[in-house]
This record gives structure tokens, C-alpha cells and sequence, in this order.
């Protein structure tokens, strides 16, 4: 069976099996809530802080911005960067202004949000990406032990599930969270040599939250941890064009002036925690596969088609299907799960 973009969200195996008809020019959102990683500018806007690119935390456009072209969704981004989960648990600010937490973007979207449509709810697809802050926040004390990690684990996994109910029980039907990704692998905590310290306390976390979830309805968890171990595979750093993934790219100094390398493309990292250019285009496609396959196996080989097909290891700030102006030429992509045996998308269209 050939499913071709324009029919990609609508053949998503996230849709209810009863289909709402779209009213005339109805576009469905893909509603992003989080934190730095999923940010597109929410908290420059904010704070009016500084960033590495038009207000992300990173060199180019950052993962969601890249699933929403894919998928042809309507972006409705509610992340912003040093959010945590709430700022009752973890409380978050900059330059004495608070950060919107997780609970704080969901209350906000539904009260600016409280009448949506039966076609939104069936169809707008909602992505969650919280809780690398948390860990931030109280580092020392879970490391050394003086905090509880499992204690601290189940709070965190408590508060995300108390506000993810509260987008199930406005109607939602399709709801993504994802877990936290290798932590341990970053430069920073590399740069401490607390890598085996942190793993055990981000395995609490995403198990914990994995629990807290299950019973909701409609919700489903995505593992950002192994998409961050597969990229790590040497074949898929080669095929991405990485040749630096331990080291950060842009190094801020203690007066706060900001240091940049010469090829941030060729960078797993963008600073000590953040993804750079090409692992967030490759997260993005990873997020519109499993938006509609939801069973699909992300591994090397699955990895190596995605950036085959959209030239991810090509790819820069200027040249991707962002800034390229959308998704013009056909190529293949198939996956290993056949719950949708194959599809054909779109790539850039300047295939080297």
C-alpha cells in the first residue's frame, strides 16, 4: 500500500477508528509542550535572552518544526526553555521572570483553548518532551544520594500524568510523551565524568513515567533514550556527517561570552545538553514515522533510510526541507514494522 504525504496524518494509526470530517480548510496542530529541546523562540520572547539561532537552543530549526512540515501539520509550539514539570516540584525562572512549566503551557493551551473542535480533538496530535530540568534542578542530591532517586522519580512521573489527564480529559485523543533521552551521554555530564552516576537516574525517571501513563487512554510514551543511543551508533554518526559527538559546539565562558566551533552540522551537540542541527532533523522524521506507525522499530537500519531519504547528513541550516520550501521530489522510505507496510514521502528537494 503507497501513502503519500498529503494523506500521512490522515492514515495515522493514532486515529480513532470513527473518522471526523474535516471542516472546509480545517488543518489539524501538532501541540508541542516542553522545554529547551522542543522550544522554537518561546522563552527569548519571554525573558528576552539570548539564543544560539532565532530563539532555539540550537544552530537550526529544532525536531518539531520538522515533523510538522512532514506531516503537514499546523504547528502550535508551547515549550519553552528551562521549563520543568511544575514550579511547585521544581521551580524555574530567568532574569527573575518564572518559566512556564509543563503545567503552566497545559492550563494555558486549554484555557486559550476551551471549546475545540470534535475534527481538533480526533485529529491534533500533541507531543510532550519534559523533565531533563527536574534533573537539573536537584543533580547533586540525586547523584550523591542525599535525594531519594525512586521518591523523586515518582513525583516527577505523578505530576506529568496529572497533566497529561487533564489534555485526555478535554478530549484529545492522540497524545505522545517522550521519555528522557541519554543524559549520561551528553558533554556536559561527560565533561564531570558523572555519566554512570546519572544513567541509574534517568532509568527511574523513565520507568516511572512510563507507569504513570499507561492507564491513560489515547496516551503513548516514545523513547527519545534509545533514538539518542542509534544515533550514537558509529554507521549512523557517519551517515549523519557527525564527526564530533562528545563535544559541545558552542562553549559559553564564565563572563558569559560565547565561543562557536567552525562546523556545528558536524556536531552531535550544539552546547554542553542540546542536540544540534542534524540530530534534531533526524528526531523530527523519527516523530512523523511514529506518528503513524506507532509500532515501527527505530533502530540503525530504519535511522540510515530516514537520513538517506531526506539527506540528513547534507543538510544544513539552509538546505532542508524547512528552508528548502517543503517536501517537492519523491523517495521511498519503508519501515520494518508493517503496521503500515510502506509509504512514500517527500525529500528535499536538493538531493546531492
Amino acid at each position: 500500500m503507497q501513502i503519500t504525504v498529503s494523506s500521512l496524518f490522515a492514515c495515522s494509526a493514532l486515529l480513532a477508528t470513527v473518522a471526523v470530517a474535516a471542516p472546509t480548510s480545517a488543518k489539524a496542530n501538532l501541540i508541542v509542550f516542553g522545554n529547551s529541546l522542543s522550544d522554537v523562540g518561546n522563552t527569548a520572547a519571554l525573558t528576552g535572552s539570548q539564543t544560539y539561532w532565532n530563539g532555539r537552543y540550537s544552530n537550526s530549526y529544532v525536531w518539531n518544526e520538522y515533523t510538522a512540515q512532514i506531516l503537514g501539520l499546523n504547528l502550535a509550539n508551547r515549550a519553552y526553555g528551562g521549563a520543568t514539570s511544575n514550579n511547585e516540584l521544581s521551580p524555574a525562572s530567568s532574569k527573575n521572570i518564572t518559566i512556564p512549566s509543563y503545567r503552566d503551557q497545559v492550563a494555558g493551551w486549554l484555557s486559550a483553548n476551551p471549546n475545540p473542535s470534535a475534527y481538533n480533538l480526533q485529529n491534533d496530535m500533541i507531543e510532550v518532551e519534559i523533565g531533563g530540568n527536574d534533573i537539573l534542578h536537584r543533580v547533586t542530591g540525586l547523584i550523591t544520594g542525599a535525594i531519594d532517586v525512586n521518591e523523586f522519580a515518582s513525583q516527577l512521573a505523578a505530576s506529568i500524568a496529572k497533566d497529561t489527564q487533564k489534555l485526555v480529559a478535554a478530549g484529545y485523543k492522540n497524545i505522545a510523551i517522550w521519555n528522557l533521552p541519554a543524559v549520561d551521554k551528553t558533554p556536559m555530564v561527560l565533561s564531570f565524568g558523572a555519566g554512570a552516576l546519572i544513567s541509574p537516574v534517568v532509568t527511574a525517571i523513565n520507568s516511572a513515567v512510563k507507569a504513570a501513563i499507561q492507564p491513560l487512554p489515547g496516551v503513548r510514551l516514545l523513547d527519545l533514550h534509545n533514538l539518542m543511543g542509534v544515533a550514537l551508533q558509529p554507521a549512523v554518526l557517519a551517515a549523519l556527517g557527525i564527526t564530533d559527538s562528545t563535544t559541545a559546539c558552542y562553549v559559553t565562558d564564565s563572563a558569559g561570552k560565547v565561543t562557536a566551533c567552525a562546523n556545528p552540522d558536524q556536531h552531535l551537540f550544539a552546547d554542553g545538553i542540546h542536540p544540534a542541527s542534524r540530530m534534531h532533523y533526524l528526531w523530527g522524521t523519527v516523530a512523523a514515522v511514529l506518528a503513524r506507525n506507532p509500532a515501527a522499530v527505530i533502530n540503525a537500519a530504519e535511522a540510515l533510510k530516514l537520513i538517506a531519504t531526506f539527506n540528513i547528513g547534507q543538510s544544513s541550516r539552509d538546505d532542508n526541507i524547512i528552508a528548502d520550501g517543503g517536501l517537492t521530489t519523491t523517495a521511498s522510505y519503508s519501515t520494518s514494522s508493517h503496521v503500515v507496510p510502506t509509504y512514500t514521502t517527500s525529500a528535499l528537494p536538493k538531493c546531492h
